[in-house]
């Protein structure tokens, strides 16, 4: 390549009808329109050398001035390496409809505009330069990498429609580049990833209708990056075309990692992960504005993991899949406001809010996936939108995302029934509660069934827990449970007094009317009036309202019942009286029961107590 540095080197190379045009057009400041579509091969007629386009971009010399506004060339075929490296570009500079067939290099190029619109290029790099107003490259063709790493550009970047058919490396690279305005990526279609890690971007990042499919790992790699305005991943619509819808589709991960941004905005795409396993990551990112995914389709890792939301999280009608891991991970991630979960189309693949906080919990409970897919360990909320219950789905929702490898964490039942308190729904928080301890002594009886959690028993030692929990799980949970709620409904102990009391006034009525009823006194038994009254058919009945029986305790069944069930009340009527067991079944059977009926009586009176008193109780 020759370095043309003054008009007469320029004569020397004896330049052709069309180059002479070319350089009238610039001395004159006008546009050189060779044609308004991109030639496929040379020709006398359009071809020009780059040595002579360098010469004229630079600005001439004293005897060849190029006017300020500076090149503009359509239709041209650019033969050679054009090289602006280190140098600075008079006016703007404009190709339209041109073909390089070399390399383009403009690294640390300072330029007042660059516009490659619906041109052909080999490659084109331009590390560092400077760009004091828009790059448009506008429908563009590269075959090989669009490199703007650490570019500085004071008004917009404009890709759309751009045809990037990198076959290594990346296919567009504007890492640690400055944007003073905005980046249209809208249309462009990339067989490569598109960097734009560290990247500053002052107004929006718009890549509607994009299609990446990156044979690397990342599809767009913005992690790092700083972006004012939102990132808008929206169906392209093109109108000439019938309005035709044109989704955001990508291969490869859409990576946001540690981004400061002012909103997401994805609606109708379709992300597939390659070997990250992530389709969008915005893990640990700030996003200053909403994350809108609406319609999205996913086959891999939506990632939110440690991220900051300041607005609304809306996650609607997507689908969501991921066969080697988490298909939504939302760990640790902080909403300000509301977290929107609805009309979700799960096939596989865990959810995970572990840790994470939001304002307010929109949701629809029964499109969260089920035991084993859902983990919603310190998940807390401050509320929750719409009816608030324990419907069967809002309490499968909890069950479901209680557990992790068989393990149960009860804490997004103690966080569900908190939000229940503070709302005043206190009843519904106690059966939140009472369900969750009765998980919790579920699975502690499972983990000491576990051999592998307590290794080394001997066969005694064995047997003994085997027998403990035998009798946890089919006698003290079920009486914790029915009595007192595991202390979360003291008062339910009234019920269950009340049903013994019921039961043992029946059958005492029962034995008293058939007559197997005697006082309780050995004196009186034989004493002459008592003997008197053996031939009646009830003869504690006619005894009590005759002779010697006048003064004696007068019978009560309903007084006895609960003499026999409350063992702190003291009625007299079991000091008075006893059932017999020798002159009937009903007699043997009272006698007997009666002991059931004072034992069940000390344990109800004794859990009530302690959970009225709060000793059992688990806030």
């Amino acid at each position: 390549m020759a370095i043309l540095r003054t008009y007469a080197e320029v004569q020397e190379l004896d330049p052709t009808e069309v180059e002479q045009q070319l350089i009238d057009a610039c001395r004159a400041g006008e546009p050189c329109e060779l044609a308004w579509d991109v030639p496929t091969e040379p020709s006398v007629k359009r071809t020009i050398r780059a040595d002579i386009l360098r010469y004229l971009i630079l600005g001439g010399c004293e005897k060849c001035p190029v006017d300020g506004r500076g090149v503009y060339l359509s239709g041209g075929y650019i033969t050679g390496m054009l090289n602006l490296s280190f140098g600075t570009a008079k006016g703007a500079t404009q190709f339209r409809h041109c073909y390089f067939d070399s390399q383009f290099d403009a690294i640390q190029t300072c330029f007042e505009m660059l516009i490659l619109s619906d041109s052909i290029l080999k490659g084109f790099n331009a590390q560092g330069a400077e760009v004091k107003g828009n790059v448009f490259l506008r429908s563009v063709t590269a075959t090989a990498t669009l490199d703007l790493n650490g570019v500085t550009i004071g008004g917009q970047l404009a890709c759309e429609g751009a045809k990037l058919k990198a076959i290594k490396g990346k296919a567009f690279n504007a890492q640690g580049a400055v944007i003073k305005s905005h980046v249209f990526l809208s249309s462009l279609t990339a067989t490569a990833t598109v960097a734009l890690h560290s990247a500053t971007i002052g107004g929006q990042l718009v890549c509607d209708g994009a299609r990446i499919t990156a044979a690397g790992d990342y599809a767009i790699s913005a992690a790092n990056a700083r972006i004012s305005g939102g990132v808008f991943l929206h169906p392209r619509v093109q109108k000439q075309k019938d309005n035709i819808e044109t989704p955001f589709y990508a291969t490869g991960e859409v990576r946001f990692n540690g981004a400061t941004l002012g909103g997401v905005y994805a609606q109708q795409i379709t992300l597939v992960a390659t070997s990250t396993g992530q389709t969008l990551s915005l893990g640990g990112a700030i996003v200053n504005g909403a994350v809108r995914l609406d319609g999205c389709d996913s086959t891999g890792e939506i990632l939110l993991a440690g991220s900051r939301i300041s607005g609304r999280l809306t996650c609607e009608r997507i689908k969501i899949s991921n066969e080697k891991g988490h298909a939504f991970n939302g760990q640790a991630m902080r909403v300000e406001h509301s977290f929107v979960w609805k009309k979700i189309e799960h096939t596989s693949g865990g959810v995970s809010l572990n840790g994470a906080h939001v304002a307010e919990l929109n949701d629809d409970p029964d499109n969260w996936p089920k035991t084993g897919d859902l983990f919603l360990d310190g998940f807390t909320y401050d509320r929750i939108k719409g009816t608030v219950s324990t419907s069967p789905a809002r309490m499968g929702w909890l069950e479901s995302g209680s557990f992790f490898n068989r393990e149960f964490r009860p804490q997004p039942y103690f966080q569900y029934a908190k939000f229940l308190r503070e709302t005043g729904h206190d009843g519904e928080a106690r059966r939140v509660l009472e369900t969750a301890e009765g998980l919790l002594r579920q699975d502690r009886r499972r983990r000491w069934r576990d051999p592998r959690d307590t290794p080394g028993l001997n066969d005694l030692q064995w047997h003994w827990k085997k027998l403990v929990t035998w009798a946890d799980e089919y006698s003290i949970d079920p009486s914790l449970k029915w009595v007192i709620g595991y202390g979360h409904a003291p008062f339910r102990v009234i019920h269950t007094m009340t049903s013994l009391i019921g039961l043992c006034w029946i059958l005492t009525a029962i034995t008293w009317h058939l007559g197997q009823f005697a006082p309780n006194s050995a004196v009186i038994q034989v004493s002459h009036g008592w003997e008197v009254e053996q031939e009646q058919d009830n003869p504690a009945k006619t005894w009590s309202k005759t002779g010697g029986g006048v003064d004696w305790e007068s019978f009560s069944a309903f007084a006895y019942a609960m003499d026999v069930v409350i063992p702190i009340i003291n009625f007299g009527q079991t000091e008075a009286w006893a059932p017999s067991t020798t002159r009937g079944r009903w007699g043997w059977w009272l006698w007997w029961t009666k002991w059931f009926f004072g034992l069940a009586g000390w344990i109800v009176t004794a859990l009530g107590a302690a959970a009225i008193t709060g000793i059992i109780r688990r806030e």
